[in-house]
């Protein structure tokens, strides 16, 4: 079910320009927190704060690349897309 932004606008009485602010900002929050909570359970998984950490412990040995291949791969994007939404987060507080 979806509810037209125009209907809010008036039932609410919210210019729809803060409606869809306020809409970015928020979802912008939600996915941060989903990917710090992945990040946080693939860190924890392996004993680690970041992807340069788990890549550290690759490189001294201490895990091997078959058992942390996919959680390195998959940190390196979730790191990334964590870097992207900050930004956009910075830019959406600019407006």
């Amino acid at each position: 079910m979806t509810i037209a932004i125009d209907r809010i606008e008036k039932e609410l009485d919210v210019p729809k320009e803060q409606l869809i602010r306020e809409g970015i900002h928020h979802y912008l929050e939600f996915e941060l927190r989903n990917l710090n909570a992945e990040i946080a359970k693939i860190c924890a998984k392996h004993g680690v704060q970041s992807f340069d950490e788990l890549w550290g412990k690759l490189e001294q040995g201490k895990v091997s690349e078959s058992e942390c291949f996919d959680d390195l791969t998959k940190l390196e994007y979730l790191e990334l897309r964590v870097k992207k939404i900050r930004d956009l987060l910075k830019e959406h507080a600019g407006l």
